[in-house]
Order: structure tokens, then sequence, then C-alpha cells
């Protein structure tokens, strides 16, 4: 049982319903997780308002979303957005196969070589967002407790981000970056409070052995 009960309707503020309103229409879901943030007024508004500001005006390919978000979440060992993104991700087009690959990617170790640059099964900006989100998470969590030096990963991040201005625009490249760094923080908040899945979302299984 989650830590936090999640609120109801009748528990939100009136400024707030609309937006429960939608979240309802659009990401029925997810309803334990937008229902547990909707105790704060503030983190409900502001968060739930941009993912739905995202998902209506981004121009950054929904599929590319989901890649990022599958593989940081592997990592992080969700299974939460494991289990939502899954059906999410092959809604976009991608086959099993392809979804089955981002449980395995994120983990590995990047050296001075760099990014992968063509995972097989991806074109070209797919490979660079799987690229992006594993870099994301082995700078930020693997490559300090390795002891890389600052300078080996300094000269990847300009590497990677060389890449990412060649193929995205500013909007797309930002767009990117924050979502996939605010769903490693979704993947935290929903383990600390141990949040359940809805009844209709099948909980995926992860391997252990990935991530």
């Amino acid at each position: 049982m989650a830590l936090l009960t999640p609120l109801t309707r009748d528990e939100v503020a009136p400024d707030l319903v609309s937006l429960w309103d939608e979240c309802e229409r659009v990401y029925p879901d997810f309803r334990h997780l937008w229902a547990t943030m909707a105790h704060s007024p503030i983190v409900f508004r502001h968060v739930w308002g941009q993912l739905l500001d995202l998902k209506r005006e981004s121009p950054v390919d929904a599929r590319h979303f989901e890649i990022a978000i599958l593989v940081v979440s592997h990592v992080t060992r969700c299974d939460y957005c494991v289990s939502h993104h899954t059906p999410r991700a092959l809604g976009t087009g991608l086959t099993t196969a392809q979804v089955e690959y981002l449980a395995t990617v994120g983990g590995a170790s990047l050296d001075a070589n760099g990014t992968v640059g063509q995972h097989p099964g991806f074109d070209g900006d797919e490979s660079l967002v799987i690229d992006l989100a594993r870099f994301i998470l082995w700078a930020g969590m693997r490559a300090p407790a390795a002891g890389v030096a600052p300078r080996v990963v300094h000269d990847l991040r300009r590497r990677l981000f060389d890449r990412l201005a060649a193929r995205f625009s500013p909007r797309q490249i930002e767009e990117l970056i924050w979502r996939t760094t605010q769903c490693v923080a979704f993947n935290w908040h929903n383990d600390l409070l141990e949040l359940d899945p809805e009844a209709e979302v099948t909980l995926v299984t992860r391997d252990a052995n990935h991530g």
C-alpha cells in the first residue's frame, strides 16, 4: 500500500478541479500518481499542468519521450513507470524488440570512447535520444561513483551536445533533457512513496540483470 493515500476529486481546491478533470481525461492510468501529487497544490498545478502542455504543444516526437523515459526508468528500477510507459511506447510504434532493448541499454557504462552512436533497430534520431538518456544517468549517477575524471565527463557532454544540436532545435533539446531528468525525479518519488499501479495497469516485470 502506498505511503500517501491519493486524494479524491472532492478533496482538491476548487481552482484545481479543472486540472484534475483534464488529468482524468488524458492520464487516467496515472491516477495514483497525480492524485498523490495533489497533496501539494503547487506540485499538482505546475508539474501536471506542464506535462499536459508538453503533450499538447511540444515539438518533440512522443516516441522520443517514451524512449528516454523507458531507458531511465529501467535503470532506476521504477516498476510504476516501466509498467505505465511500456504500453505507451508500443503505442508510438516501437516494436516489442525495441522496447526490450531499451530495458537493457541504460545501465551500460560509458568510457572515453563515448556513446554508441547507432543502436540496432533504431534510426539516427532515436539512437541519439537513447545516448542522451544513457549519458544523463551515467554522468549523474555512475561517473562520480566510479571516479571518472571531470574532464572526461565534460568532453563527452560537449560531444553529445554537438550531436544533439545537429539534429534537434534548441527547444527540442531543452524539452528532451528536461523530460528525461524529470523522469528520474518521478522514479525516485514513486519508489519512496511505494506507489501501487492502478488496477487497470498490467505490471511489467523487469529483468533483475538489466539496469
